[in-house]
């Protein structure tokens, strides 16, 4: 019997040095693997939450009742008396339903039920607030930054050139772009901060984390997004371009750049997102606690959101590089780098040029922190 334990025991232990070689070497593998750490940490963010969120329902089940015999390191395990003998009839593995097995099935049917329903509301949100607003913002904030016009001529030249409904131009593309972001910001918010809030960080960090992978789950939609609809406000009205909608200059985009034309500027564009919402949600969160805003009930939501909006709005000279990067390349022209821009602006117009467009931005930061960030803190998302 000694014998036989020893044997087990000495066989287990090769194969747990056999697995962690294994291990080993498969991680000294990924080391060599260059990713970018930013979209890297955030992924890891992204998945780590995913996990959390769906491995609950492991966690709390309870162990289950073994019937017939099962073989143990030190020995064999028949109908509940432990013997140094193996039976001679082969060994047989028996699990018992419990009720654990079913409470798990339900709990990975609410979990999934939870996370579709996060992406719809998200959907829903960004559309109301595109379609309520922020689309005419844009459009303002785009031709204010492309230009030399103010706020107030952009938005004259607009309905000189288009009419009232030019200021919403490009909106079946957009409200595609918005279901998207909404969503795809939506799903990476609530996972990050029930992760964040799940190991013990406060609410402030889980609004920053929340954002922030939000944000960057976001710039895989809104790069080629905002490229079309950059294109059509900055070549509305000129020659060659008056039938322009987001079909044909996706195709000619294509034509000239390929594929990788729809994604030039997701530096800028990752960078301007991130921080965005990481800036929305935080300072809102902050807002809300620190200052004490919550307890004045809606409109001290609406006021945090004020908070957040305006808050967010320190990272404009990554947006006025993101626009005029994408203004070149709908224009045909080759696109320069991020440093060349900065540098090219701050020569012709001083570093207020960085911040060109920073009023509409504004506005349209506060309207969408209300939907985005107010809205789900209310419904306590």
């Amino acid at each position: 019997a000694t014998a036989t334990r020893n044997e087990g025991y000495r066989q287990f232990a090769l194969q747990l040095h056999l697995d962690t070689n294994k291990t080993s070497l498969h991680l000294q593998a990924n080391k060599q693997t260059k990713m970018r750490p930013f979209l890297f940490l955030s992924s890891c963010i992204l998945l780590a939450g995913l996990f959390h969120h769906s491995a609950e329902a492991f966690t709390t089940v309870a162990p289950t009742t073994t019937v017939g015999r099962s073989k143990t390191f030190d020995g064999y395990h028949h109908g509940g008396i432990i013997s140094n003998k193996p039976s001679r009839s082969p060994i047989t593995f028996h699990r018992s339903p419990s009720k654990s097995q079913s409470d798990k099935a339900l709990y990975l049917s609410a979990a999934t039920a939870t996370l579709a329903k996060n992406l719809v509301r998200g959907a829903v949100l960004r559309i109301a607030s595109d379609i309520s607003g922020g689309t005419p913002l844009e459009s303002i904030k785009c031709r204010v930054t492309a230009t030399y016009d103010n706020m107030f001529q952009a938005y004259g030249n607009i309905l000189d050139e288009s009419g009232l409904l030019g200021l919403w131009s490009g909106t079946p593309s957009r409200t595609i772009e918005g279901a998207l972001l909404g969503a795809f910001y939506m799903l990476g918010m609530t996972v990050t901060k029930k992760f964040v809030l799940g190991i013990g960080g406060s609410k402030t960090m889980a609004a920053l984390a929340g954002g922030t992978v939000g944000g960057v789950a976001q710039a895989v939609v809104m790069t080629p997004a905002g490229m079309i609809f950059t294109s059509l406000n900055v070549n509305r009205g000129k020659p060659g371009h008056e039938n322009d909608n987001a079909l044909t200059v996706t195709k000619r985009i294509f034509k000239e750049k390929g594929l990788g034309g729809m994604f030039l500027g997701w530096k800028p564009m990752c960078a301007r997102q991130a921080s965005n919402w990481a800036s929305r949600s935080c300072f809102t969160e902050m807002a809300r606690t620190s200052l004490g805003l919550s307890q004045y009930g809606m409109i001290g939501e609406i006021l945090s959101g004020a908070v957040g909006g305006i808050g967010s709005c320190w990272n404009t000279p990554i947006e006025t590089i993101r626009v005029l990067m994408h203004r070149d390349v709908s224009m045909g022209k080759e696109a320069k780098t991020f440093s060349q821009y900065w540098k090219d602006m701050v020569e012709e117009q001083g570093y207020k040029g960085l911040f060109r467009g920073v009023t509409p931005r504004g506005i349209q930061a506060i309207w969408q922190t209300v939907f985005m960030v107010v809205v789900p803190n209310m419904m306590g998302i």
